[in-house]
């Protein structure tokens, strides 16, 4: 295992899908990376390491994370705002913000509260 100071620093993209039906998590995770290919080329996404977060997603609200290289974000977030379709149902996949941890994430996009913010 790499020590921290030589692992590449990642970021938490927190995404939400808006669309007129519910979409599953599979049509989700090719659409992005379609979109993210489809903009950055095969060699951008590699260089993103982009990476989806499969217990992150809220089904009903249609909420996910993904984390991505910390240089990399801004690309992401461009290729995700292209995305337009999944199958034959149009859609918009809006970044709702970026943190530093999956824990900060939840917290302040997906309306998470944990025990030690009763005390």
């Amino acid at each position: 295992m790499l020590p921290p100071t030589l692992r590449p620093r990642a970021r938490y993209l927190a995404y939400e899908v808006i669309s007129d039906t519910k979409i599953e998590f599979a049509d989700v995770i090719n659409a992005i990376w379609f979109s993210v290919i489809g903009l950055l080329g095969e060699l951008g996404a590699a260089e993103a390491h982009m990476r989806i977060i499969k217990d992150s997603w809220n089904a009903p609200k249609q909420l996910g994370l993904l984390r991505v290289s910390h240089t990399a974000v801004e690309p992401v977030r461009a290729s995700l705002a292209l995305a337009s379709r999944i199958g034959d149902t149009p859609v918009i996949i809006r970044v709702l913000g970026v943190s530093g941890t999956i824990k900060g994430a939840r917290k302040k996009f997906f309306g998470e509260i944990d025990l030690g913010s009763f005390a």
